[in-house]
């Protein structure tokens, strides 16, 4: 084979690859695009969450712990602007959520109050464990409609509702244990 032929082949080679690869790449991103789950470190534990429609530091999921990683804890973030949110460190407070027509009242706790940037902080609740039937109902609807419908809480938040999907909730939740196990020992 003459050398300029070898060019050529070789280039076509690397196209060909290069479109592989390519396609490869793009239904990976397709594939993980499908939901909108996240899986992170938190405090030592395995978060899975989803951000809200209407805030975009709103957060809905569960914590898987190490070495309790059948259990899963509520974790629900939810954005401030109000000076005085640090009254309602420690506090017991009722969140309503709607899954798909399911009322359900979710009892938390405010596990933490973090200054973030523009005067909004960031109030993390959690303390409280879904059970197996709240597990499957999850799985099974569509969103949940979460809102601080008490005004003990709802006066210290802008916006006191979100939506969340839970489109790939299950998967999510596989892949929050599978972690947390590998991490557990």
């Amino acid at each position: 084979m003459h050398s300029a032929a070898k060019v050529k082949m070789m280039t076509i080679r690397k196209i060909v690859s290069a479109g592989i690869a390519s396609s490869i790449l793009c239904f990976g991103l397709q594939a993980n695009a499908s939901s909108a789950w996240e899986l992170e470190a938190i405090s030592k534990s395995t978060g899975y969450t989803v951000h809200g429609e209407l805030g975009g530091e709103n957060q809905f999921g569960l914590l898987k712990h190490s070495n309790t990683c059948s259990n899963d804890e509520f974790y629900i973030s939810w954005s401030s602007d109000s000076a005085d949110i640090w009254s309602l460190a420690g506090q017991k407070v009722s969140l309503s959520a709607d899954f798909d027509g399911v009322p359900i009242d979710i009892p938390v706790e405010v596990v933490s109050i973090r200054p973030m940037t523009g005067g909004q902080h960031q109030v993390v609740f959690g303390h409280s464990f879904a059970n197996s039937e709240l597990l499957t109902l999850m799985g099974q609807a569509q969103s949940v409609n979460v809102v601080m419908a008490s005004s003990n809480i709802s006066q210290y938040f802008s916006v006191i509702g979100d939506s969340f999907s839970l489109a790939g909730f299950t998967q999510a939740r596989s892949q929050a244990l599978t972690r947390c196990n590998s991490q557990s020992g």
